[in-house]
């Protein structure tokens, strides 16, 4: 398969960007290309890992959009101040500007990262665009994947937080999403 949003041609190119599990570490190599390592998790349901493979794999932009449609899976259960995070990490998708990336801080603060919105306004904070400490201070810019590690935190914690009972339809959907945005499309989304 041809990923046109996927800049990488194999493993070794994504795997030392984050702590894999040892369960994925035994079906992974190097050499592996994007596509076999996707399959190699899937196969073996390592749904974490996987998230946290795209995660890194894909632009930001991509990555953080790819988050928001697999948490509005969930949005019966989110609060106003959850669907606000979700909504500024979309707009900020489609028109990047610091009021946005400041405004997601804000809302991730709020919230203080306990919660899959939460985190997903935190990848838009930590996106790499701007200093992550206040405006007044010298500029500080977060380290070149952290975005991709508050994406797949959005992702993972969202499968499982709320309890409920649709995990595996929601890591199907959310495949369904990333493998259509990582080929060049949208997600899917209307």
């Amino acid at each position: 398969m041809s990923y046109k949003k996927i800049p990488y041609q194999t493993c070794g190119q994504i795997l030392p960007r984050f702590k894999a599990s040892e369960e994925a570490m035994a079906v992974l190599n190097p050499d592996l290309t994007i596509d076999e390592s996707i399959q190699a998790l899937r196969e073996n349901e390592l749904y974490n890992d996987l998230i946290q493979f795209l995660a890194h794999a894909l632009p930001v932009r991509e990555a953080i959009w790819w988050a928001s449609l697999c948490l509005l899976q969930r949005k019966d259960v989110w609060s106003a101040s959850q669907m606000q995070c979700i909504q500024t990490a979309q707009q900020w998708v489609h028109s990047p500007s610091e009021e946005l990336r400041r405004k997601a801080e804000l809302l991730s603060n709020r919230l203080e990262l306990n919660c899959g919105p939460s985190w997903l306004a935190q990848a838009v904070f930590w996106n790499g665009s701007g200093s992550i400490v206040s405006p007044d201070l010298p500029v500080v810019l977060p380290d070149p994947f952290l975005f991709a590690k508050a994406v797949a935190g959005a992702i993972n914690h969202s499968s499982a937080l709320p309890t409920w009972n649709n995990a595996e339809d929601y890591y199907t959907n959310s495949m369904t999403y990333v493998i259509d945005i990582a080929c060049g499309g949208n997600g899917g989304a209307a």
